[in-house]
């Protein structure tokens, strides 16, 4: 009697575990995304409308040398760059299997994302370790500039970690991430379903990437998508100093 109770017991914990993986799963990656998306647009409208003279890096070449020049470009192009590849995921196999096959977009995927990836990596590095160890450039830092460089460092890193993956998965394993991407901005209800298998290390890298998307709009991140356009609608000011 005890063993059957205790069988069932661990049965029903087996069951709750599972809906629960389910529930977090679903919740993460197929609703999470629209929140992120909602709040991208909403931060992207006002601050655009109501804020746009606070636009700007916050630039700090004034204390510049040659390190953070090196640093800024290959974080720039590297980040760019990334940036877009990461459209090519909302691009249908009945579109793309006109030109390649899948694994030849994987291929291509895997190796523009570890170029460009590596470059924005050790950009990101060198501006952070610049920003850590000069002296004039920790009294001009906030917490909020330490906070997006811990982002966007985990963010590549899991990013690089997972070219290694996508690299040793199946071609099918590789199509399912664009087969979820294309259901998220299509309002599919079982979006999340689709990668509810997939390594761990790919769940943490969409998931920091939605988390960055959606505060995007309220960073110094917020002068790579504007920057120059914002400058040909803004009004004319001069600052004067006495």
């Amino acid at each position: 009697m005890n063993l059957s109770a205790s069988v069932m017991k661990t049965h029903v914990s087996i069951v709750n575990n599972a809906v629960m993986e389910n529930y977090i799963n679903n919740f993460l990656f197929t609703y999470f995304p629209h929140i992120s998306i909602a709040v991208f647009w909403f931060g992207l409208i006002t601050r655009i409308v109501m804020a746009n003279k606070s636009i700007k890096a916050s630039s700090t070449q004034l204390l510049a040398d040659r390190q953070i020049r090196l640093g800024s470009n290959l974080f720039h192009i590297g980040i760019i760059a990334v940036f877009l590849g990461h459209f090519t995921l909302f691009i249908p196999e009945e579109l793309y299997h006109l030109l390649m096959t899948t694994e030849t977009k994987r291929i291509i995927a895997l190796s523009m994302g570890s170029f460009f990836g590596l470059m924005a990596f050790a950009g990101m590095i060198i501006l952070a370790v610049r920003r850590s160890t000069d002296q004039r450039m920790i009294r001009t830092s906030s917490f909020h500039d330490y906070f997006i460089i811990v982002l966007l460092l985990a963010e590549a890193g899991l990013g690089l970690f997972s070219v290694l993956t996508t690299a040793q998965s199946s071609v099918e394993s590789y199509s399912a991430l664009g087969v979820w991407a294309q259901r998220v901005i299509t309002f599919q209800p079982d979006a999340g379903a689709i990668i509810a298998g997939h390594s761990i290390v790919y769940k943490i890298h969409i998931f920091i990437g939605l988390l960055i998307f959606m505060i995007f709009p309220y960073t110094k991140l917020m002068h790579l998508l504007v920057f120059p356009v914002v400058y040909f609608f803004r009004r004319g000011y001069q600052l004067v100093r006495r």
